[in-house]
């Protein structure tokens, strides 16, 4: 008896004979679906003969079961019958292949239980529901007129489910290890392959039943695995009457396993959910298992001992494919896989017997995988004697958009030129001659295609804008005083020759105070004596302002991943002593753009920059002028037409100056009178500016 866990999930457990009944005269006669007790349905099948083995699997989203009797045809006039139950919403006939599928469209998963009578199977439902009025859906076969079908119905019932074995299987060792990625692996070497075996989860735990096992004294303890750092906790192997059973312990963390079987060991592995500490090596194989992916209808596989062509079948027509197994494929395999894409399932029981697969169109080839690599190279052998054997051809070819040399390198650099052919290159005329077969003829064709193509071409225009203020405020006075007698003169108050006429001499000398400025406007006030003193006072003031911006525009055009660079500018001698020898050497003073641009997808433009701006700054005691540079490098990536700033350099200068009368500036208040002040305010700054424009083919041609 099949039947599925407490939890609500369907586990099949079919037990499946090594050969199908395949007699081509079983025929359904009739087929009833009814409530026997509350919430049981009762789903009962008559032929006209005792019927074969069923096969039978899962499939989900939607859910359903399917379960196949080999050699039945269907002799009902009917194919599908809706139920409308909680559980059960209808049931299909489907004859395909030399088999009759039974489909059970499920609302929801519920348990079930299946067993022969005579001429019937039974397939009960436990949906859990009670139901007030029992129903009964009867669709009988017609049979012909003249030889009406006889049902012999036996009293004494006949399950499918664990038939006595010949001979009994034990259990010869159990064992454990610690697998990849904290992997529990506990395994159960069996005497034989034919017993009886369900693999379920009770509560927290894991439960091995072995039907019909014998477990021998020496087994029958429990096993402390604690030291393995795994989710498994203990291993307790037991006797229940005529059977075994191994119960698997994990500890408090949350757990998933899956359990096969290949040849007489059955394997169990255990693994938690999530693993926070997972070493470099598990990380590397998490990750090429992700890029793995597994996109197939889930399926759920629960089988003892059946043969792995069935299995293979049941996938293959899970996944709609055609399926064509190497005769060398055979024996049985036992499995339990839980909702698992069916591409998962197929790679999973490959990997059991060391198979392979090749998939040529909708045709799912499976063979072992020495055979199918032998296969391959033999065929790769015989295309290769061919491509010998085949004439050779002589092709020129036009270079349009690169150097023939070039293509000749990239020709040989990818291997693409065979040892029977050869290629020359002639750049006076930028054609190709090659030598090859029609084969590789064609290659080389469509990978020239791939190269020879217009490079795209970029402008890249930079903008540098220098703005620069000067405010100067100045303020002074300036005092004279002066004596005339008639004979002499006697002043200051600059710098100058002060003389009156018909004077006789004159004294140059200033002084007085001159603190005042070179304004063009100024307040003057004098004052003459009677006796000849003269006293004079000149306040000025000056206010200047000075703006000023330079623009610099280098524009340059390359094209695609090519350097190109730009420069301007002068060449400015200097004086270089060696030796007591003076020499004139010359240093560059130039505005100049080096960069290096590449297309990258959606338009987008990265741009290697190294820009410079050079200026004569100002001369040294010596003679010697200095140089004001500006530099930037800098990676950046710009949109097509998109202007970007680079950078900025702000600077901010102010200088404050006075000039006094000793003793007499410092007086409070009158001080003013005898002192100078200068105050000179310059602000710079520097922008840069970059805008890539790629050119386009349109504009190109116009």
């Amino acid at each position: 008896m099949g039947r599925c866990s407490r939890s609500g999930f369907i586990f099949l457990f079919a037990m499946l004979l090594s050969n199908h009944v395949l007699a081509a005269d079983i025929t359904l006669l009739k087929f009833a679906v009814k409530q026997v007790a509350p919430g049981k349905l009762e789903l009962k099948m008559q032929f006209d003969a005792p019927p074969p083995t069923p096969t039978a699997f899962v499939l989900k989203a939607p859910d359903r079961v399917l379960i196949d009797l080999w050699g039945v045809e269907n002799g009902t006039q009917e194919k599908k019958f809706p139920i409308h139950k909680e559980s059960l919403r209808s049931l299909e006939l489907v004859q395909v292949k030399g088999r009759l599928r039974v489909v059970a469209n499920l609302n929801r998963l519920t348990n079930y239980s299946t067993y022969a009578q005579g001429n019937a199977l039974f397939i009960e439902l436990d949906e859990n529901e009670v139901i007030s009025e029992p129903q009964e859906i009867v669709a009988a076969a017609q049979p012909p007129a003249s030889a009406p079908a006889k049902v012999a119905v036996p009293e004494k019932m006949a399950t499918i489910t664990n038939e006595p074995l010949p001979e009994r299987t034990r259990v010869q060792g159990i064992d454990f290890e610690r697998a990849q990625n904290g992997i529990g692996r506990v395994k159960i070497q069996l005497s034989n392959d034919r017993a009886g075996i369900e693999v379920i989860e009770e509560g927290h735990n894991v439960l091995v039943n072995l039907t019909g096992a014998v477990l021998s004294d020496q087994l029958n303890k429990r096993l402390d695995v604690q030291d393995f750092a795994t989710p498994v906790m203990f291993i307790d192997a037991f006797s229940q009457g005529q059977n075994a059973g191994i119960l698997i312990k994990p500890g408090a963390m949350p757990y998933r396993f899956k359990s096969y079987q290949v040849g007489r060991e059955l394997i169990v592995d255990v693994w938690p959910k999530k693993s926070n500490r997972a070493s470099a090596s598990s990380q590397a194989q998490l990750a090429k298992r992700a890029k793995q992916r597994f996109t197939g209808e889930k399926i759920d596989l629960n089988f003892q001992n059946v043969s792995i062509r069935s299995v293979l079948q049941i996938i293959a027509e899970v996944a709609q494919k055609n399926l064509v197994v190497d005769d060398s494929v055979s024996g049985n395999i036992t499995l339990r896989l839980l909702n698992v894409p069916w591409d998962q399932a197929l790679d999973l029981v490959m990997k059991t017997r060391g198979l392979d697969k090749r998939l040529v169109g909708n045709v799912l080839l499976i063979a072992p995988a020495a055979k199918l690599a032998e296969r391959e190279r033999i065929e790769l052998e015989g295309r290769k004697q061919i491509e010998d054997l085949s004439p050779i051809e002589t092709e020129f070819i036009q270079i349009n958009y690169r150097k023939s040399s070039e293509m000749k390198a990239r020709l040989e650099e990818a291997s693409l030129i065979t040892e029977r052919g050869f290629v020359l290159a002639d750049d006076a005329t930028n054609v190709l001659m090659i030598r090859e077969t029609a084969r590789q003829l064609t290659v080389i064709a469509n990978t020239l295609k791939k190269f020879d193509i217009a490079v795209s071409q970029i402008m890249i225009e930079a903008k540098l804008v220098t703005a620069s203020s000067d405010i100067s405020k100045d303020l002074g006075v300036r005092w004279g005083v002066g004596y005339n007698d008639g004979r002499y003169i006697v002043g200051g108050g600059g710098s100058g020759t002060i003389g009156l006429p018909g004077g006789t001499g004159a004294v140059t000398a200033p002084l007085t105070v001159d603190l005042g400025v070179t304004a063009q406007s100024a307040i003057r006030l004098g004052y003459i004596s009677s006796n000849g003193l003269q006293l004079s006072t000149e306040i000025s003031a000056l206010h200047t302002t000075g703006k000023a911006e330079i623009v610099s525009q280098p524009k340059i055009i390359t094209t695609n991943g090519k350097p190109a660079k730009i420069e301007s500018g002068q060449e400015l001698p200097y004086v270089v002593v060696s030796d007591g020898t003076p020499t004139i050497a010359f240093k560059n003073v130039v505005l100049s753009l080096e960069v290096v641009p590449q297309i990258t997808p959606g338009d987008q433009i990265s741009l290697e920059l190294k820009l410079t701006q050079d200026s004569i700054g100002a001369v040294l005691p010596n003679g010697e002028v200095s140089i004001n540079k500006n530099f930037l490098e800098t990676s950046v990536v710009v949109k097509d037409g998109d202007t970007i700033v680079l950078g900025g350099v702000y600077k901010n200068e102010t200088t404050d100056t006075v000039a006094k009368t000793p003793l007499l500036g410092d007086l409070p208040l009158i001080g003013a009178l005898f002192r100078q002040s200068k105050k000179k305010e310059l602000k710079n700054e520097l922008l840069i500016f970059i805008t890539p424009k790629l050119i386009r083919e349109s504009l190109r041609a116009n």
